[in-house]
């Protein structure tokens, strides 16, 4: 690919976003409503612990222990899995 054309492409990225920023700074609601579809995808994409530690990191470790109690999961790699004779049927 040419580099003018890598330029261009950029340029447009930047200038659109711009636009896009300024439309959203004038609507407090579309603002706030991006902002938090944007976090939620960014933070579904993390594992279970990376999440837990970065809560902890941001000093909210009270919504930790309010959500999983005094025993949040530690070992997890995004995957929940079973331990040897337990189940997920009920």
């Amino acid at each position: 690919m040419p580099q003018s054309t890598d330029s261009n492409y950029d340029a447009l990225v930047e200038q659109y976003a711009e636009i896009v920023t300024d439309r959203l700074a004038e609507d407090p609601k579309a603002l706030y409503e991006f902002t938090r579809e944007t976090l939620v995808d960014y933070y579904e994409n993390m594992t279970e612990k990376d999440l837990i530690g970065h809560v902890a990191e941001m000093g909210d470790e009270e919504l930790i222990e309010e959500i999983y109690g005094n025993y949040p999961p530690r070992d997890i790699e995004g995957q929940y899995s079973l331990k040897k004779g337990e189940s997920i049927v009920l």
